[in-house]
């Protein structure tokens, strides 16, 4: 008797980070974090090819998104206010843009003193 094959699911993570400025309301001083990125691409498994999407690719997808924000004072360059959880959203549309049809599944973004030390963490799920 054969046992029968169970529904799979490969995630795929690729890592990222950025350092920038901002200030919220009730902080007006701008200060200095430390953004820690992770996208994850979901898909069945087994996969169709070797891969379900290329990690080189990812990484410098990731790299070219963040270059335009890097070491910038975020409030002067995004139109909305620079929080963990609108920067999630951002970042997930940036990704969307870039890699159209990917199988994007979840963004995170960890808030980090500059040592790298997480503070908090928003993520934004399919």
């Amino acid at each position: 008797m054969s046992i029968p094959a169970e529904p799979r699911h490969l995630e795929l993570t690729v890592f990222g980070s950025f350092r920038a400025s901002h200030s919220l309301a009730g902080f007006e001083i701008p200060h200095f974090h430390l953004w820690k990125v992770e996208a994850t691409f979901t898909s069945d498994w087994p996969l169709e090819g070797d891969r379900l999407i290329d990690l080189v690719f990812l990484q410098a997808t990731m790299d070219r998104v963040f270059a335009g924000i890097e070491g910038c004072h975020l409030n002067s360059i995004l139109p909305f206010s620079p929080t963990s959880e609108n920067l999630t959203d951002w970042i997930w549309k940036r990704l969307r843009e870039e890699i159209p049809g990917a199988p994007l599944s979840e963004v995170a973004v960890s808030l980090c003193d500059l040592t790298g030390r997480v503070s908090g963490r928003a993520r934004l799920r399919k």
